[in-house]
């Protein structure tokens, strides 16, 4: 009886060293190898080898399984020396049980919005010569400047305006000015990238507008500032409630908003200058919202002794920005630092490793005296510190 030709062209051809059997009744084949490979037709095949491999399946091509088997050495490698490695990673791991837990970083979009020029006037004050011994009033120049921004809808027909600030360097902290503080030295080159910044400090309209949208860490209190009116300044903030209000608006508008760094603030006031105000060497009531008492008797007719609106001051500095020097001190990111010793220059927040309850505040206040207003001028506070003299100004990138 001649042998029925196998099903598959492609089946195992045995070599010199291999047998063929065939059976008329089930056309059942099997090939022995060199490699001790069997294959065995009819719908279901088998193939063994030396890696102990099975192959089941209809025609050698549908529903097929694989299984491997292994050793019972390897499979005890395989569980054990894992487990081993992790219980001796557990006992050389330090942990710090007193450690806030990480929060979860959120990767947002490169930000590029549509600017708008923005047209303006800055003010360089001249400290004017006595006249038979009488002090005059100080020279008060203007010129033209022009500055770009983009505005972002807070809802409710609220919107605030952002300045784009360029990259560029400056030095930071005080000279050997007078009446500067040892916090203020040395003073340094830091370099800084560009970022957008709050035209004004935060109003009490914006802070309404963004203390209604949906909680993230911390509620917010709507009504929370003593001295009131839309237009006017938010005062009475703490650090973590300038932070939340960061964290609502940048969840709505999927942008990073922040306090600035302290280093950021300054870049930002100074516009430039190296003067001890970004107007000049001298501060006058009619530029700043600050405590004029010590001034002559003209200069005290325009002490406030509260917030004023935000657009109170006909000028901004070079860069198009309000109400840097005096009205309420403004919240910055960093730890607070008893000098600039060590100090980064890259521009960013001076963050410690440890927890630090005291934070940076920059600028002055309305019940503050000039030293305390200029621009290289630095205090700190706790960061549940609240009172009508704390504000702040937001920072986007």
């Amino acid at each position: 009886m001649s042998q029925m030709p196998p099903k598959n062209s492609d089946s195992q051809q045995p070599d010199a060293n291999s047998t063929q059997q065939a059976d008329s009744s089930t056309p059942e084949n099997v090939v022995q190898g060199n490699q001790n490979r069997v294959v065995q037709g009819n719908d279901n095949q088998s193939v063994l080898g030396d890696n102990n491999t099975v192959i089941q399946g209809n025609n050698n091509t549908q529903n097929i399984h694989i299984t491997n088997y292994y050793s019972s050495e390897e499979v005890s490698n395989a569980f054990v020396k894992p487990a081993q490695e992790t219980k001796k990673t557990l006992q050389n791991q330090r942990y710090d049980l007193n450690a806030e837990p990480e929060k979860e970083v959120i990767t947002r979009p490169k930000f590029k919005p549509s600017l708008q020029k923005y047209r303006f006037e800055y003010a360089e004050v001249v400290k004017p010569s006595k006249l038979f011994g009488l002090v005059r009033k100080p020279i008060i120049n203007s010129h033209r400047k022009e500055a770009k921004y983009f505005l972002e809808d807070l809802g409710g027909g609220v919107e605030l305006e952002m300045i784009a600030i360029p990259d560029g360097n400056f030095f930071m902290g005080s000279s050997e000015e007078k009446n500067a503080s040892s916090s203020e030295f040395p003073q340094h080159l830091v370099s800084v990238n560009s970022f957008f910044i709050g035209k004004y400090p935060i109003t009490q309209k914006q802070w309404k507008a963004v203390a209604c949208l949906p909680q993230i860490n911390r509620p917010l209190v709507v009504d929370c500032s003593k001295f009131k009116g839309d237009s006017y300044p938010v005062e009475q903030i703490c650090w973590n409630d300038a932070v939340e209000f960061c964290d609502r608006l940048s969840q709505k508008t999927n942008r990073d908003y922040r306090l600035p760094s302290e280093a950021e603030w300054e870049y930002a006031c100074r516009a430039g200058t190296t003067t001890l105000f970004h107007f000049g060497d001298i501060i006058t009531p009619e530029l700043a919202n600050y405590n004029s008492c010590e001034d002559t008797k003209s200069s005290r007719e325009f002490f406030h002794n509260q917030t004023t609106p935000v657009d109170n001051f006909k000028f901004p500095n070079l860069l198009g920005l309000y109400d840097m020097h005096g009205l309420v001190w403004e919240w910055c990111m960093d730890h607070w630092h008893d000098s600039y010793k060590k100090a980064p220059n890259d521009g960013k927040a001076w963050i410690n490793n440890r927890d630090n309850q005291l934070r940076v505040i920059r600028g002055g206040s309305w019940a503050d005296i000039p030293v305390n207003c200029r621009s290289a001028s630095r205090k700190k506070a706790r960061i549940d510190e609240q009172g009508n003299y704390l504000g702040f100004r937001l920072v986007c990138c």
